[in-house]
C-alpha cells in the first residue's frame, strides 16, 4: 500500500557530504521549524503524487501515482490512478482504503503509514522534538533534511524530506529497519483551494465486503 521512487527526488546518498557551512545541528533544526510554519498556514491542498516502494529484502518495486488531498490537521485523500485505481480516505478516526477491482474496502480506526507525509504537509509534525535533524546534500534548487527518531520506532529508522526555495515539501523519503523504502514526491502542488468537507467521507458501495482491519 506505500509506493514512490525518485521521479524529481533521488535517494539520498549516505557517503554525499552535506552543503559546506550549513551542516549545523542550529541550521537543520532552524529549516525544520521553518518547514512546519510554513506549512500550518496552508488550510488544504491538493498535489499529484509518485509513490514508490521498494523491498528490502525481495528487491521488489513497486511505482503508483495519483492525486493527493489534503485538509490539516488529519484529513486525508490518496486517489490512485495509476497503475490500478484504488482509494484511501481518512476523516482523521477512521480510514478507509478501496480497490474496485477486489470489490473489498479496509476499514481501520487506527493509523496509517501515510499519516507521517500527511503530518509533515500540514505542518503538525514536531520535527525537532521527535527527530534528530541534519541537513544532507540535496539535488539543485532543493534542501534536504536527514530525520532520525529520537525513540526507537519499529517502522522508520530515518527519513528524508525534500523542501523547495520557499520551504515547500516536495518530496519525503522513508526507510525502515528492515531496508524497505517508501518514497513519496509532490507536484502541482496547489494550496488554499477551499475543499469541501465531504470529500473525506467515504460511503461504502453497494456489494462491496467490508473488512476491519
Amino acid at each position: 500500500m506505500l509506493a514512490m521512487t525518485a521521479l524529481a527526488v533521488p535517494p539520498p546518498s549516505p557517503a554525499a557530504p552535506p552543503p559546506a557551512g550549513t551542516s549545523s545541528t542550529a541550521s537543520a533544526e532552524a529549516l525544520a521549524r521553518r518547514i512546519e510554519a510554513r506549512h500550518r498556514k496552508v488550510a488544504d491542498l491538493t498535489a499529484r503524487f509518485v509513490q514508490t516502494y521498494r523491498s528490502g529484502a525481495l528487491g521488489r518495486e513497486i511505482v503508483e501515482s495519483g492525486v493527493l488531498s489534503l485538509k490539516p490537521p488529519s484529513r486525508m485523500r490518496w486517489d490512485y490512478r495509476d497503475p490500478d485505481k484504488k482509494t484511501f480516505v481518512s476523516d482523521g478516526k477512521t480510514s478507509f482504503f478501496y480497490v474496485p477491482a477486489d470489490r473489498q474496502v479496509i476499514r481501520r480506526e487506527q493509523s496509517d503509514a501515510r499519516d507521517l507525509p500527511a503530518m509533515l504537509l500540514s505542518g503538525h509534525a514536531d520535527i525537532v522534538g521527535t527527530f534528530e535533524v541534519a541537513l544532507e546534500a540535496a539535488p539543485s534548487g532543493l534542501q534536504r533534511l536527514r530525520l532520525v527518531p529520537r525513540k526507537p520506532e519499529p517502522e522508520i529508522e530515518r527519513l528524508y524530506v525534500d523542501v523547495d526555495a520557499s520551504d515547500r515539501i516536495r518530496g519525503i523519503l522513508v526507510i525502515d529497519a528492515q531496508g524497505n523504502r517508501s518514497q513519496f514526491v509532490f507536484d502541482d502542488i496547489r494550496e488554499n483551494v477551499g475543499l469541501d468537507d465531504k470529500l473525506f467521507r467515504f460511503e461504502v458501495p453497494r456489494g462491496v465486503e467490508v473488512i476491519t482491519g
